[in-house]
């Protein structure tokens, strides 16, 4: 599956063209979305739609972060479009798995990107977003998408 690139247009906005195809794959993904995801992804969409993130969000501390580093994952920064898009199939899929451990780390891991995103928004301008890499927009949209 061809996922396509982020590019900027003319307003710096991001336009994605795999969007859709993220749509599409997700149609078939809600289901095996973990309930904590869903809820968190709720209460994210309903924060911002609310305050737009205009409100303090708390710092993800070094400790997060080693456990994002334990298992590949870098800062949200810094994560491309088609690593998060990796990131998150590899979440969804540890959500449904048998074992007991890996549904608690793929919902600590999802806590953490949810948290990082929360701080992102709240604390940069939308011009300085765009210097980072686009995994950040891949989140938010994968997010919105599961909060429905």
């Amino acid at each position: 599956m061809s996922f396509g690139s982020v590019v900027k247009n003319r307003e710096n906005i991001y336009n994605c063209s795999y969007l859709d195809e993220i749509s599409l794959s997700g149609l078939f993904l809600r289901s095996k979305i973990s309930n904590f995801q869903k809820s968190l992804s709720r209460n994210y969409t309903t924060l911002k739609k609310i305050f737009s993130y205009s409100v303090i969000q708390p710092m993800v501390t070094n400790v997060e972060y080693n456990k994002l580093k334990d298992f590949g994952f870098f800062p949200l920064e810094v994560t491309t479009d088609k690593k998060m898009l990796e990131e998150l199939k590899k979440l969804v899929e540890w959500s449904n798995s048998d074992e007991k451990n890996m549904q608690k780390t793929s919902d600590e891991i999802f806590n953490i990107r949810v948290k990082e995103l929360k701080y992102l928004m709240a604390n940069t301008s939308p011009t300085t977003r765009l210097e980072f890499e686009a995994g950040y927009f891949v989140l938010e949209r994968f997010i919105e998408f599961a909060g429905n």
